[in-house]
């Protein structure tokens, strides 16, 4: 059967929804989207508490900690729905699939079963793309702050607590002001958890814009962080677009390595 797009085989009367939850917030590191939204994940088997996992990633040559972050972050993520015991993760035509699955099925840590790869823990990498997601996700905000007629000495004074969540809609309240609808509320929602995720402060007081550090964006500053931040938010759904197309053309059990 399928469940939102991937081949699942669960037992009589089992509800895969939350194996499906848990999976949903798991991103490929490099692109910050979800693994199921991107199409990575091709099939799901439980039996005896034990989860088979297939994931298809866009290449056989993606890069060795990349597979090895999502891979182990599915496994981790499915451990914790209940009555799951075991979870097995199956890379489909990786150059290294055989090491990775090795390693994260018998939860090694990644300097351990890599010592060759030369880059350790893989904490400093996995801040480096959540920094590029931050700054993607902000991006997204400060272009619908813009488009709904914000000027940066406006966009500026905003706190948190000023952009709130009305049905499917983000709104600009400020005293004042009449409210202004300033995109869909995923875009904030999305922000506002990477700034969580970042241990910034997400207080109703806190600046709604600030750089990487945390500190305000000041005014004068405001138009040369947009760009920068726009050409990172532009790469992102570039490679975003070249793995899904990739993924069109290299699926299991037709997969010709065409690059």
């Amino acid at each position: 059967m399928l469940y939102d797009g991937v081949q699942c085989e669960f037992p009589p009367g089992y509800d895969g929804t939350g194996l499906l939850e848990r999976l949903q917030p798991i991103l490929d590191p490099e692109l910050d989207e979800s693994i199921l939204q991107l199409g990575f994940v091709q099939s799901l088997h439980v039996h005896d508490g034990h989860v088979t996992i297939v994931v298809q990633l866009p290449t056989s040559w993606c890069a060795v900690n990349f597979a090895y972050m999502m891979a182990d972050d599915i496994r981790r993520a499915l451990l914790t729905v209940e009555g799951i015991q075991h979870v097995t993760v199956r890379l489909h035509d990786h150059f290294a699939a055989e090491a990775i699955e090795t390693a994260v099925n018998a939860g090694k840590p990644f300097a351990e079963a890599f010592p060759g790869e030369g880059c350790g823990s893989l904490t400093a990498l996995r801040m480096t793309f959540l920094h590029k997601g931050f700054t993607s996700r902000q991006e997204r905000l400060l272009r619908a702050l813009r488009a709904a007629g914000l000027v940066p000495e406006d966009i500026c004074a905003l706190r948190v607590g000023d952009v709130v969540l009305q049905g499917e809609a983000c709104v600009v309240q400020r005293a004042g002001h009449a409210p202004i609808e300033v995109g869909a509320a995923e875009t904030l929602g999305r922000y506002l958890a990477r700034r969580a995720e970042l241990g910034f402060n997400c207080a109703p007081t806190a600046p709604l814009m600030t750089d990487l550090r945390g500190h305000p964006l000041a005014v004068e500053r405001l138009e040369a962080y947009y760009q920068a931040a726009r050409t990172v938010r532009v790469s992102l759904e570039a490679n975003s677009l070249f793995c899904r197309t990739l993924l069109t053309v290299c699926q299991p059990n037709t997969c010709e390595r065409v690059l």
